[in-house]
């Protein structure tokens, strides 16, 4: 009996290694998270679409500004008359002719007063202009948010399957080692069934971080440097 607790103490423990490892394994690949977060913001469309609006936005403000200014206005016009004519006075000769006019029209306007109505104009774009920008904002940092969220998620989902790999290794070096104790009778068919049992929910276990591991991997920013992005 106390060879069996022994055994199945160093499960345990041998569990609990792998948990170390994989945290430990874990600190060091997030290094690259600033690549991840520098790839999301460098090809998100959702950024680039806030960017359009706010340069729309300062668009307004220009356009709303002008009403302020002088406005001016030219026309120009240029004729110019070709033909020939005859008189009784030149006997009946023809005689070219080639006549140019040239006509130029200047105006200018400005508007004096308004009741103020084209400065709170101005000042509603200047506001809808702050308003686009913290809307940027928030979006850049939900970009980024997201995209820390799926780096981490894909370096959580590899550890799963790290730390399912090891438990899957050890439970099947204690399935033998059990084989073997049963073969000389320290342990029963009972304690080999279990430990076979332990080897096929680690199996399950394995196949189901794998799993996790394939969804998360599409969505992880490591590869939006090759594709896109949000």
């Amino acid at each position: 009996m106390g060879r069996k607790q022994e055994w199945r103490g160093a499960r345990h423990w041998g569990s609990g290694l792998a948990v170390v490892a994989a945290f430990v394994a874990g600190s060091a690949q997030a290094t690259t998270l600033a690549d991840a977060l520098i790839g999301a913001y460098s090809h998100s469309g959702l950024i680039d679409q806030n960017r359009a609006l706010l340069r729309a936005a300062d668009e307004d403000v220009a356009i709303a500004g002008a009403t302020l200014k002088p406005i001016i206005n030219w026309t120009g016009d240029i004729t110019r008359q070709l033909g020939d004519s005859s008189s009784s006075q030149t006997g009946g000769i023809s005689n070219s002719i080639a006549q140019t006019s040239v006509a130029l029209a200047i105006t200018a306007t400005r508007q004096l007063f308004d009741g103020g109505a084209d400065r709170s104009r101005i000042e509603a774009t200047k506001e809808t202009v702050l308003a686009t920008r913290s809307a940027l904002l928030n979006v850049e940092q939900l970009v980024l948010l997201r995209a820390a969220t799926a780096y981490f998620n894909v370096i959580r989902q590899q550890e799963f399957v790290a730390l399912s790999q090891n438990n899957l290794r050890l439970l099947q070096q204690e399935f033998r080692a059990a084989q073997d104790r049963f073969d000389v009778g320290e342990v029963t068919r009972t304690d080999v069934s279990l430990a076979e049992a332990a080897v096929a929910q680690a199996r399950s276990n394995l196949a189901a971080a794998e799993r996790d591991l394939i969804q998360a991997q599409p969505n992880s920013p490591t590869s939006w440097g090759v594709r896109r992005a949000v």
